[in-house]
């Protein structure tokens, strides 16, 4: 006994070694799981928006699946398949494309077991005609910043107010789908450097499909040395040098027509800006500093980029008393957003839906109205006087207790067998891809394909395709009815996107695919201007189709163009704007006085009639769709004209427009450019598509 009590301390310190070594070893495998949602924190709804995954593994190797599921709204949920080798960190963004702030839970799975989770992620959502402006700022706490609203209502404050998200390097998103909800982009050349190559290129295929970068010059040598950077901007910049603030910023500040842009600033005035000359292909100058101008903007593809000649995250312009009206300016956000009330306009709908009733199955008809009320009434003359005074004449009054169940049988049947006669049919798939081809170094399509399935049975739909980037939404119907339908989920993997839809019995379902594919010289086409309105435009159609439709947009006005295109051959048009019966239009009559919101009004009743609820994809159609901004027919509460619809960024060419830029369109029936989405067999539908082509006009030697 008292030899073996020396024994015990050892013992026991041997155990709390094991101990030690075992919780050292279970610490060293744990996994870190880090959510980035938004951009910043924040998002627009009816947009898509980046959640970055960081992932590291100090444990054993494993295949892991991420989940990210809203916790409560018919937002889709999402999966990314991952492999996590032994002590590896793992990075990935993902495009959400979201209708609510609604909550969000993320999990990271290895199997059926749960290895981390956050439970409680939230995103500040806004309006969908917010300006949300991204920043990659060369300082903490530099870059841009918006002047507040001042509306009458706090609440109209607290979600239209312009909103700044300061990103950062690490987090900045690689897929330019999840750059799209973006209004603008400030970066700071010191910052564009470092950009991984993925990111670089995700924005510039982000600017090129309609986005806004702002770039402010921290050096010239930033943007000259910089291949990527260079390409998209080709611009020439002078030496830096000292000139004097003076009034030139306030100026041009206040041709923004905003209405509480203060006295100028004789400190600022008076200040020395470090500023270097900028000149940009095809653009103009903003503004001059000792006759040399220092600002400067110019379309590129589809979208804009804006270049500041000096940083202005330093002294003077930091402290200087207009730079949010200066930024405002900068950023394109409207005057009237600064006014008493708030320009928007409430129960809007979603150029979706004008798809939709392009898409949508011919096999579905509906109840006329009358019909139904005559239904309704036949039911109740039958439940009510009919079976009382027949009763009544047979004497058998207690037998309404068996009648009265017999009629609502019999009209149960009779209405599932119209119902049947109406909508009955076999499955069916129509696909419209609206598909932008970007111009660079290397042309890339940047598409949205819209599909619509009819189901003449409850089921779930495979979708997707082989895609690096891409994303795949439900048709989305406004801010007053979000997303029109649930149950879908989305599973990406690398260089793999699939989705599984479910489509209720003898309906149509619009969804949309977005992503992104290589050009590979399908259609290509040069714009040479001869005169005020006379233009040279050669078009190579290197496709196995046809081409069926097209109009030219350029320098305001839109031109149908007689054009008969067969496959892999080369034409050139001479073309009179002048002539075209919309050259002085303003897209207003091309929505054939708002048909459109008709259409979609009609497509989302049950009853009614079936005709008024469907468009004709006829090539006029079609490019109307493309500036849903611009359909305006009424007014708000301050006095505004607003637009009928509401789009994603990106699909809206309205700005581009206005800007006047030149874009090409062509329809080509029965192609697509990519496989079906559809990852289904049938044997009904049909397959268009609709080419827009930014082109940049070039003036004859």
């Amino acid at each position: 006994m008292h030899a073996a009590t020396p024994q015990f301390p050892r013992r026991l310190a041997k155990l709390g070694l094991v101990c030690l070594l075992a919780g050292g070893g279970l610490a060293k495998g744990a996994v870190q799981f880090d959510v980035f949602m938004g951009f910043a924190g924040k998002a627009r709804q009816g947009e898509w928006f980046p959640v970055t995954f960081e992932i590291f593994n100090d444990g054993p190797t494993f295949d892991g699946q991420v989940e990210l599921r809203p916790r409560f709204g018919d937002n889709p949920v999402y999966r990314y398949d991952v492999e996590l080798a032994t002590n590896t960190r793992k990075r990935f963004t993902l495009a959400v494309f979201a209708d609510t702030n609604s909550g969000w839970s993320a999990k990271l799975k290895n199997g059926g077991k749960t290895v981390a989770k956050h439970d409680e992620l939230r995103l500040n959502n806004s309006d969908p005609d917010t300006v949300l402006v991204g920043a990659l700022s060369g300082q903490q706490a530099g870059g841009p910043v918006l002047p507040k609203t001042r509306f009458k209502s706090k609440w109209d404050n607290d979600r239209f107010a312009p909103r700044v998200a300061h990103l950062q390097l690490d987090t900045f998103p690689d897929d330019p789908i999840a750059l799209s909800g973006l209004n603008a982009l400030y970066l700071n050349s010191a910052r564009a450097i470092n950009l991984r190559t993925e990111q670089a290129a995700a924005l510039s295929t982000w600017v090129l499909g309609g986005g806004h970068l702002i770039l402010a010059v921290d050096q010239p040598g930033d943007v000259t040395s910089t291949p990527w950077l260079a390409s998209l901007i080709r611009g020439r910049f002078g030496p830096v040098q000292n000139s004097a603030a003076g009034q030139a910023l306030h100026r041009w500040a206040e041709t923004g027509g905003y209405p509480d842009v203060a006295s100028p600033d004789a400190t600022f005035a008076a200040g020395q800006l470090a500023t270097a000359e900028v000149r940009l292909a095809k653009g103009e100058a903003l503004f001059e500093l000792d006759n040399r101008p220092v600002a400067a903007e110019a379309n590129r593809g589809l979208g804009q980029v804006s270049v500041l000649g000096f940083n202005p995250e330093r002294e003077p312009f930091k402290s200087w008393t207009n730079r949010a009206w200066f930024w405002a300016r900068l950023a394109k956000v409207p005057a009237a957003w600064f006014e008493k009330e708030a320009p928007q306009q409430y129960g809007r709908s979603s150029i979706d839906g004008v798809y939709g009733a392009m898409l949508d199955s011919r096999q579905v008809s509906k109840l006329p109205i009358v019909w139904l009320l005559l239904l309704l009434a036949a039911y109740l003359v039958i439940i009510g006087p009919v079976d009382r005074i027949w009763l009544k004449r047979i004497n058998k009054q207690m037998l309404t207790w068996l009648t009265f169940p017999a009629y609502v049988a019999i009209f149960s049947l009779l209405i599932y067998f119209i119902g049947y006669k109406l909508r009955a049919g076999q499955l069916e798939l129509n696909e419209l891809h609206i598909v932008d081809v970007l111009p660079g170094q290397q042309e890339v399509l940047r598409g949205r394909s819209y599909v619509s399935i009819y189901s003449p049975l409850n089921d779930d739909y495979r979708l997707g395709g082989s895609f690096e980037q891409g994303g795949i939404r439900s048709e989305y119907g406004g801010t007053s009815q979000g997303n029109m339908a649930s149950s879908l989920r989305v599973q990406r993997a690398p260089g793999k996107l699939e989705a599984s839809a479910r489509v209720p019995i003898w309906t149509s379902r619009l969804l949309c695919s977005e992503w992104l594919a290589p050009a590979n010289g399908g259609v290509t086409a040069a714009l040479t201007k001869n005169g005020r309105s006379s233009y040279e435009l050669a078009i190579k159609n290197g496709l196995d189709k046809a081409i069926t439709g097209a109009m030219l947009l350029a320098e305001g006005k839109v031109t149908e163009l007689e054009l008969q295109s067969p496959p892999r051959s080369t034409r050139t048009l001479r073309i009179q704007t002048a002539a075209s019966p919309y050259a002085e239009d303003e897209f207003g009559s091309i929505s054939r006085g708002g048909r459109f919101q008709r259409a979609v009004n009609t497509r989302n009743q049950a009853f009614g009639d079936t005709e008024s609820g469907r468009i004709d994809p006829e090539i006029m159609n079609l490019v109307s769709c493309s500036f849903p901004a611009l359909l305006k027919t009424g007014e708000n509460k301050a006095g505004h004209r607003v637009a009928d619809f509401t789009s994603p960024s990106g699909l809206d060419l309205s700005a581009h427009a206005e800007r006047g830029g030149a874009v090409l369109f062509l329809l080509v029936e029965a192609h697509a450019p990519i496989p079906s989405t559809g990852l289904f067999e049938t044997k009904l539908g049909q397959a268009r598509t609709l080419y827009r082509i930014p082109l940049e006009i070039t003036k004859p030697e």
